[in-house]
């Protein structure tokens, strides 16, 4: 990635249709599908930012504020009882916790299930866990929220503008730091 600029125009565009088709006026399967693929497609494109130093630290830091259901002590969800969420995970005992926008991506992209719940015509929340947090918790992400924290990394401002490379002895490669005036 040469100039993230790009990058932040085509992420610009699918935060609004994100905005746009959260609400919608008939519930259908493919409308569903579509909304999930974009929410997975916005997140790798953020997670791509994040892995080169084109964000600043602050934003790539961000809380991001979601519950997680810990996993019941059954045998793990597996695609045969993937709908049986209550089986395997305690969803009366809902714990906050703080994810990195790093994290969030990667449940998104590397999902093993994503359910998007819907509220009157809004879709308006994801249940989500990875291949890799199948066996810990499933986390529960408002859409409004998730949907805010992308759009911090489609704003100009988010883009690291000054930063100075410093030698990592334990990768044994450069790393990019921030510089204060950023």
């Amino acid at each position: 990635m040469i100039e993230s600029r790009f990058w932040r125009q085509e992420l610009r565009k699918d935060i609004r249709w994100l905005r746009v088709h959260r609400r919608y006026k008939r519930w259908s399967e493919k409308q569903l599908v579509l909304y999930e693929r974009r929410l997975m497609l916005v997140a790798f494109q953020v997670r791509s930012l994040l892995e080169r130093p084109k964000v600043r630290w602050s934003v790539a830091n961000a809380a991001f504020e979601c519950t997680a259901h810990t996993r019941r002590d059954t045998p793990p969800p597996n695609r045969v009882t993937l709908g049986q969420l209550w089986f395997h995970f305690d969803l009366e005992q809902p714990n906050p916790v703080s994810l990195t926008p790093l994290q969030v991506c990667n449940q998104l992209i590397h999902h093993y299930v994503m359910f998007t719940a819907s509220q009157g015509t809004s879709f308006s929340k994801v249940s989500v866990f990875s291949d890799y947090k199948r066996d810990t918790c499933l986390y529960v992400m408002d859409v409004t929220a998730l949907i805010e924290l992308f759009a911090t990394f489609a704003e100009d401002s988010s883009a690291l503008t000054d930063a100075k490379i410093e030698w990592n002895a334990k990768r044994l490669d450069y790393d990019f730091v921030e510089t204060p005036e950023s």
